[in-house]
């Protein structure tokens, strides 16, 4: 269990920079879940403290063997075949998940805050879906060109479309008199996605041009114009600092494809979790959930990945994006015992809104008249995030 490294209380002296010996032993408890749990006190202002103060199993009625969990996802299982894998329940195995997730999210924003300046994006969406294939669902993601490192990820659920047999077309019918997506949701979600841009690419100064900036799409209209409207990318493009590459989603996806990086992960998404398999039976069932699975996979792929198989020394993506070996060694020495602190890091939109699970979600019994779902965010994590 990971001793506290600093006190809790934001009034005290040793909450934001911690003495050298900050804290005394003051006893313990016995747990069920844990077993002995130390005890300490706060030298500056008296808090109490433990050791599941700052534990990623802080609060869990049950222990899960969280690491051997995430390399069972990680390597495709679903939901309940890890829970029978370790015998327990469906909703405590989503408990753990929703935990790594929390801390995929936590290591990524502090990736992202130490980050350097990129030159090229590129970004698509995966075309998948949410409780059934009447609400199809797009994961726009983010890319970094040079180590197919991924930046930032967006759920955006949308109506189906396409052809239907009658009896299809009366279901959707009566699933959408009970929830139905919201009218531009796809807009409004990408929309939030290209102002986030701007925190990873940085284009030349206008006064000291150089290499021109890139993002590189497919040639989705919708990508064009919210690109376009964008007061930031048009004041750049006018001066000249950055071009807006578009290639179609029908050129053969070789590594001389300018969308390679994107299709690459997109490839390693479908491949690693098992709900976005082709023709899977073991569909998402939530939002929140299901872009918790992806958040872990995004840590997995930044973090613990080799940029190439082939080449196993030149280091995980996120060291090919210039991101300091010793800075993923801090994320991932202790991710599976400590909760990453964010003091000091921006949380951006997409991923608060995860965090706190205000995802819009269709409800899966909607024969029996429910209308939404929720995941329930503990306090403590709440405050993690404020």
């Amino acid at each position: 269990m990971p001793i506290p490294s600093y006190c809790p209380n934001s009034g005290c002296q040793n909450h934001i920079h911690p003495s050298a010996h900050w804290l005394d032993r003051y006893g313990s408890y016995q747990t069920l879940a844990h077993g002995t749990v130390r005890r300490y006190r706060c030298r500056g202002c008296g808090a109490t403290v433990s050791d599941q103060t700052e534990s990623l199993h802080y609060y869990a009625k049950r222990r899960l063997p969280l690491g051997e969990v995430s390399t069972s996802l990680a390597g495709g299982a679903c939901l309940r075949e890890v829970a029978r894998r370790y015998r327990v329940s469906p909703m405590a195995l989503q408990s753990g998940v929703l935990r790594l997730g929390r801390q995929s999210m936590a290591a990524q924003m502090v990736m992202l805050s130490r980050l350097n300046e990129r030159k090229t994006l590129v970004f698509d969406g995966l075309r998948s879906f949410v409780t059934a294939q009447d609400y199809p669902c797009d994961i726009t993601t983010v890319v970094d060109r040079g180590g197919e490192t991924i930046l930032t990820m967006i759920h955006s659920i949308f109506r189906r479309g396409g052809r239907m047999t009658p009896t299809q077309r009366k279901r959707v019918e009566q699933k959408y008199r009970v929830w139905k997506p919201r009218r531009g949701s796809m807009s409004n979600d990408i929309s939030l996605l290209v102002d986030e841009l701007w925190d990873y690419l940085r284009p030349p100064v206008p006064s000291r041009p150089g290499k021109r900036a890139r993002i590189d799409t497919d040639e989705n209209p919708l990508y064009h114009r919210l690109l376009s409207q964008n007061p930031l990318m048009r004041h750049f493009r006018r001066a000249g600092c950055i071009v807006h590459g578009r290639t179609s989603s029908r050129v053969p996806r070789t590594k001389e494809n300018p969308l390679f990086p994107v299709n690459y992960v997109d490839r390693l998404l479908r491949h690693r979790e098992k709900e976005h398999t082709r023709e899977t039976i073991a569909f998402g069932r939530h939002a929140v959930m299901q872009m918790h699975r992806a958040w872990h996979f995004a840590w997995e792929h930044n973090c613990r990945r080799e940029h190439r198989v082939r080449r196993p020394l030149a280091g995980v993506h996120a060291e090919q994006a210039s991101v300091s070996s010793v800075v993923v060694h801090e994320i991932t020495n202790e991710f599976f015992e400590r909760r990453i602190r964010l003091r000091g890091v921006a949380a951006p939109r997409s991923i608060r809104e995860v965090w706190l699970g205000e995802l819009p979600t269709p409800p899966i019994r909607w024969k029996k008249g429910q209308r939404g779902t929720s995941v329930s965010v503990p306090g403590y994590a709440r405050r993690d995030l404020a």
